[in-house]
């Protein structure tokens, strides 16, 4: 009578199991968000912070739009995106940017390897002027 009892519960756990996805499932589907940069993205650092959204154009080429905030700046400023996305390997160039008074380019570099995210150095450059800042620039 007991035993009776065990055998459809055990085959209700296994059946339910069933329904897990597989190391395979998983992997394929990291895969497939990795394929694209296309969406919103957000960039945090201690100094300064980007909200943006990438599209993608003709070939690997990739841009968009969105703002930039210093973090020492009463609001944030409208910024332009470029770039390229061969995967892994993302490179963007950012514009309209000001920092620390300045009105500067940023360029970022990185390959784009887990959906934890790129954590890398951005380039900040203007006419005598050059500063890295680690970003972290995640698709969200």
């Amino acid at each position: 009578m007991r035993f009776s009892r065990i055998i459809p519960l055990l085959v209700a756990t296994l059946a339910a199991g069933a329904c897990l996805p597989t190391a395979d499932d998983i992997d394929a589907e990291l895969e497939a968000a990795l394929q694209s940069v296309v969406g919103p993205w957000n960039g945090t650092s201690q100094t300064l912070t980007l909200d943006f959204q990438l599209q993608a154009g003709t070939g690997n080429a990739v841009s968009g739009s969105g703002t930039m905030k210093e973090a020492a700046a009463a609001g944030t400023v409208p910024i332009t995106v470029t770039g390229t996305f061969q995967r892994p390997q993302l490179s963007l160039t950012f514009s309209g940017m000001t920092f620390e008074g300045k009105a500067v380019q940023g360029t970022f570099t990185g390959n784009y390897t887990t959906v934890g995210g790129i954590n890398g150095p951005l380039q900040l450059t203007a006419t005598g002027y050059s500063k890295s800042v680690t970003i972290l620039l995640q698709e969200r």
